[in-house]
Formats: structure tokens, C-alpha cells, sequence
């Protein structure tokens, strides 16, 4: 009987406690929100701007939830937002706390920025500057690129050392349509009136034609003028308008009145005007495209006439204007952002002056008879990428994996309607945020994938429109899944130096360009000679592309010579692909050039044509 009584009295307590324990649960449970509710209400203060709610939201989010996966996100957002308050020295405590953790790699990338900028809010310049260089050294997306640099820059500014904040600053303007106009801005015009003459004069040397050169040689101008040496000052307005003539600089220095304007000799008949983005955040792009025009004009002894198209609708308008006042200008050629093309065209068109552009605008030609478009579009570029995996590979089931942006959106897509065409299976898809940091997280989604019914592959291959970060982060994350094994297919976004730092991780990726500078190809092999020979380094898709439109006009205005502009026209549309190197073959009933792709691969840690 006693252990009888024994076992009833735990019982008995046993019963108690739930009963006191249970209703204590259930009401914290009602009156409670869940943890994801929580994230998200957290996530709408901080986007309202409301940061101290928001800060106390993610706080009570990460008091029940582990520090994996959105606990990690939550724990990058508490430390921005003590930043925010000014308690940088929790915000760093906060940040180095989640490298400590094995963290997702885009959330590290963040982490290690937000090391560095705590070091610089709390006047520790040097360990501030150390740790932004090793970030730099990364991998990085064009928005934390932009922030690094900008950030070392300051601290060169505040260091005193003008040279290097230049330098620096050069890097912050390539990547300036992801940043900040404004914090640019204030950098550049910090920069031009701490430096000193002697400075600004070693600039002036030293950097002769980057996007920044323009405003060093207007401040070299005001610098002489007050003090009174005017012959000096004019001299750097005579090659600030002869080297940026079409830059904003330029037009601030007309007023100074040191140099009167002089006109320009005369163009030689038959000549092109070429349009292009030399500064600006498209001005390095602008430049190899340049180079190609450049190449192709020595070659065909066609004259060139380049202007800056500037970076808004007006500033290109301006210059279709003036270049059609030329009479010498038989057509155009401009590169030109998706922004910027149906503003050239419709000024062109207007005049009656043929442009060729060489842009992604889709519909630039639509209702405009002497637009033409030639280059690499979205479209060609996953057909020719679907037909190789299907066609040549036999791949028949395909997954997408895609960032949630525009760009992501358009080429998943395209890809989708793509598969259906060539009567192939898309099995998944799946979405992560911009960047990358929940890429892993989507990987998962694909997994759930069924299995097919006749023991074949679930997925054949992945398309991965996004930089190599991000799909080598992809490809690490598929590895250690059921799908490890499967093929990786991307976008032209692959076709950098820096993909190559991730070649063990992405070998096999398959990827379409329009040109491949290790091509065997004999006329490609003597094109990038001859480009090598020039200008001492090999060229790119954007030099070839160049190369090759200016090629094609050059090829119809000498066996049309004597044709007035709109008659020149329907020749362009008949004509065919010029001789020697060209990726141009030939235009649609729409004026839209079909252009060469190459299936390209990595072996070896090498970019090669994929077999």
C-alpha cells in the first residue's frame, strides 16, 4: 500500500502543477504575438523610420528566438539601429557578436562594414581604415562597394591625404547608381577645396581623363584666377573645355570669361558621331566602348566625332542636337543606359540623322524608321542559353533561382517562356532578397522539389541570373542538399575577373556573352591583337561591341558615299555582316541586329567555350 500512496500523492501533485502551469501557458500564447509577427512588425517601424520601436521589437524578437537564420538578420538590424541612436560602441559589440557566429556570408559582408564604420564614429581611424581594406579585398555588392569606399575616403579626407581620397573617390563613382548622389557629391566638393594648388596640379597630371579630372581642372581655374594669375587660369579652361567639353564643368567655366569660344575645324564628310557616357557612373563602361570605336575608325578611315552624352534625358538630346547641326555627321553610334536611349532616339529620329544604338532599351526602334539596335540583348542571350542546355546538353528539367529585383525578375522570366518554348519542364522556382543574404533559405524551397516518377533527375539545372557572390553562395548551399550535383547556369553578370576568385566553387557554371577574349576563332584572335596592340590590354564585350557597329556602318557608308542621312537608312537594314572580326548578323524586319553569343564555362579557373 505505501508505494500505492506514494505514486497517488505524485500524482495528485503532478495534477496540481499543470493546472496551475497550463492556463499560464494558454494566456501567454493569446496574448503574446508570435515571433514572426514580431520580425515583421519590427521590420515596418524600421521602415517607417520609427527606429526606437523597432529597436525594441527586434530586441523582444531575439530574446525567444535562436540566433540561426532570422535571428542573425535581427541581430544586424539591433546593431544599425544603436549606430543610429549613436551608441557605436554597443553597434560594434553587436556587429563583432555576429561575426562570432557562423553567419550567413552577405550578413558578414554587413557585419564587417559595420565593424569599420563603428571604429570611424568613434574616432579610431586606423583600425577604421584597416578593417574597411580587407572588406574591400572582398567580393562585394555594388551598394556595400559604394558605402566601403566612400567611407575610406572620408577617412583619407580626414587623414589629410588628398591623393588617396581621389583615388578612393574614383572607385565610389563606378559604383555611384547604387549609392548615395548626395554623400558622393559632398565628398567630391570636400575634396576639391581641401586639396591645395600643388595638389590639385599633381591630379591634373596624374589622371588625365577619369569622370573626377573635370572638376580638378575647373578648381585649378578658380584657384588662379584669385590669385590673379589669368593667363594660367586659362590655360586649364582651354583643357578643361578640349578634354570634357560636354561636362557640367565645362559650362561652369564659360562664365568665367578666360577663353573665348573657338570654332572647331571642320569635320570630314562621311563622318559618325558617337554618343557615350564618359563621365558618370556609366563613364568606365562609356570608355571601353570607346576604345572599340576608336579601333574600328583607325581601320576604315572613317572620321569620328565623340561626344559626352551626359546623364540625363536633356544633356543627350543636346548633344543629337549639335551633332546634327553638323553637316559632315552622316549617322550616329551611341552607347546608351536604358534611361537615357529613347531620348536619343526620339531626338535622331526627329532630325533625321540614323542611330545605331547600343543599348538593353527594349522597343528604342518601335515607330522610329532610322533607330537600329545592336547589341546583346536579355532575350538572345537566354535563348541561346536554353537551346545549348536543351539542344546540346539534352537537359530537360529546370529549376529558377532568382533576386528579387528587377533584373531577377525580367530574366526568370524570360527564362521561364523560354523553357516552354523548346517544350522543356520548368519543376521550381524560388525568390531571395537583393543581395543575397537569404539565398540559402530559397535553396531550400527548391528542395521540396518532387521526385519524378521514372527514377530520372529531379532537376537537371539551376538558372542563377545574379554575380558570382551570390551563385557560388547558391551553389555552396545546393552541395549540401539533394540536389548537390546539378548543373549551374547563369547570365553574362559571370563574365568578370572577380567570377574567377570563385572558380573551385563554380566550375561547369554555363553562361552567354557576346564575345570571349581567349575565343579560337581567327578573326577574333587578330581583332584582339590588334586591340592589345592599342591600347595594352585585352578587350571586353563592350569593346568588341563597339568595335563591331562601327565596323558595319563604316561597311555602308563606303558603298553608299554619296546618300543624304535618311536614304542611308534602308541600306543599313539590307546590309550584311561587314568583313573581318564582327558579332553583328544581321537586322530583323524591327531593325533589331541579331549578335554572335558565346556559351562560355569555367575549367580550371579559367573562362573558356563551354563543349
Amino acid at each position: 500500500m505505501v508505494p500505492y500512496r506514494r505514486f497517488a500523492a505524485f500524482l495528485w501533485l503532478l495534477l496540481l502543477a499543470a493546472a496551475v502551469i497550463w492556463p499560464a501557458v494558454g494566456l501567454a500564447q493569446r496574448g503574446s504575438p508570435p515571433s514572426a509577427q514580431v520580425l515583421q512588425e519590427a521590420e515596418q517601424l524600421y521602415r517607417a523610420h520609427r527606429f526606437a520601436e523597432a529597436l525594441s521589437r527586434y530586441e523582444q524578437f531575439l530574446q525567444t528566438s535562436p540566433p540561426e537564420s532570422q535571428g542573425q538578420y535581427a541581430w544586424l538590424r539591433t546593431a544599425e539601429l544603436y549606430g543610429i541612436q549613436g551608441n557605436w560602441q554597443e553597434a560594434r559589440r553587436r556587429y563583432e557578436a555576429l561575426l562570432s557566429m557562423k553567419t550567413d556570408s552577405g550578413l558578414a559582408l554587413q557585419a564587417r562594414y559595420g565593424v569599420g564604420q563603428a571604429h570611424y564614429k568613434l574616432g579610431n581611424l586606423p583600425e577604421a581604415e584597416r578593417v574597411l581594406e580587407n572588406l574591400s579585398a572582398s567580393t562585394l555588392p555594388a551598394a556595400l562597394r559604394f558605402k566601403t569606399n566612400a567611407l575610406l575616403t572620408e577617412i583619407s579626407l580626414q587623414t589629410g591625404n588628398v591623393n588617396q581620397a581621389f583615388s578612393r573617390l574614383l572607385l565610389v563613382s563606378k559604383d555611384l547608381m547604387y549609392g548615395e548622389e548626395d554623400w558622393f557629391q559632398d565628398l567630391k566638393t570636400r575634396l576639391l577645396n581641401r586639396a591645395s594648388l600643388a595638389e590639385l596640379t599633381n591630379l591634373a597630371d596624374l589622371y588625365r581623363d577619369t569622370p573626377l579630372s573635370a572638376g580638378v581642372l575647373l578648381q585649378l581655374a578658380k584657384l588662379e584666377l584669385q590669385a590673379g594669375r589669368t593667363e594660367q587660369a586659362a590655360t586649364w579652361v582651354q583643357a578643361l573645355q578640349q578634354r570634357f567639353p560636354e561636362s557640367p564643368e565645362a559650362a561652369q567655366a564659360r562664365p568665367l570669361g578666360l577663353r573665348p569660344d573657338q570654332p572647331q575645324a571642320p569635320a570630314t564628310p562621311g563622318a559618325v558621331g558617337c554618343l557615350l557616357p564618359l563621365s558618370g557612373a556609366d563613364a568606365e563602361s562609356g570608355s571601353q566602348v570607346k576604345n572599340g570605336l576608336e579601333l574600328a575608325a583607325a581601320q576604315t578611315g572613317l572620321p569620328l566625332i565623340i561626344h559626352d552624352c551626359g546623364g540625363t534625358a536633356e544633356s543627350v538630346a543636346a548633344a543629337v542636337n549639335e551633332l546634327a547641326d553638323d553637316p559632315s555627321v552622316t549617322a550616329l553610334i551611341g552607347f546608351l543606359p536604358s534611361a537615357l536611349a529613347d531620348a536619343a532616339a526620339a531626338e535622331a529620329q526627329r532630325l533625321g540623322l540614323p542611330l545605331v544604338a547600343l543599348t538593353q532599351k527594349k522597343d528604342v526602334t518601335l515607330g522610329r524608321p532610322l533607330v537600329f539596335r545592336d547589341f546583346l540583348t536579355h532575350r538572345q542571350m537566354v535563348q541561346a542559353l536554353v537551346h545549348y542546355a536543351t539542344a546540346t546538353s539534352g537537359w530537360q528539367r529546370f529549376a529558377i533561382l532568382y533576386p528579387d529585383s528587377k533584373y531577377g525578375q525580367t530574366l526568370a522570366r524570360q527564362f521561364g517562356d523560354e523553357i516552354n518554348r523548346q517544350a522543356a519542364r520548368l519543376v521550381g522556382q524560388a525568390s531571395y532578397q537583393e543581395g543575397g543574404e537569404d539565398v540559402a533559405q530559397a535553396v531550400q524551397t527548391l528542395t521540396q522539389i518532387p521526385a519524378t516518377l521514372t527514377g530520372g533527375p529531379v532537376v537537371d539545372a539551376v538558372f542563377i541570373p545574379d554575380e558570382a557572390p551570390v551563385a557560388a553562395a547558391a551553389a555552396t548551399a545546393l552541395a549540401l542538399t539533394p540536389l548537390q550535383g546539378v548543373r549551374l547556369l547563369g547570365t553574362n553578370l559571370l563574365h568578370t575577373p572577380a567570377t574567377l576568385k570563385y572558380g573551385d566553387i563554380l566550375s561547369g557554371i554555363v553562361f552567354v556573352d557576346g564575345f570571349l577574349p581567349g575565343d579560337t576563332d581567327p578573326l577574333s584572335k587578330a581583332f584582339v591583337a590588334d586591340f592589345r596592340q592599342r591600347f595594352h590590354q585585352a578587350p571586353g564585350y563592350l569593346a568588341a561591341q563597339g568595335y563591331s557597329s562601327m565596323r558595319l556602318l563604316a561597311e555602308t557608308i563606303r558603298q553608299n558615299p554619296s546618300l543624304r542621312r535618311e536614304a542611308l537608312a534602308p541600306k543599313l537594314q539590307q546590309q550584311t555582316p561587314p568583313p573581318g572580326f564582327t558579332l553583328f548578323r544581321g537586322f530583323n524586319y524591327e531593325r533589331e541586329a541579331e549578335v554572335a553569343t558565346r556559351i562560355i564555362t569555367i575549367r580550371q579557373g579559367q573562362f573558356v567555350l563551354a563543349p
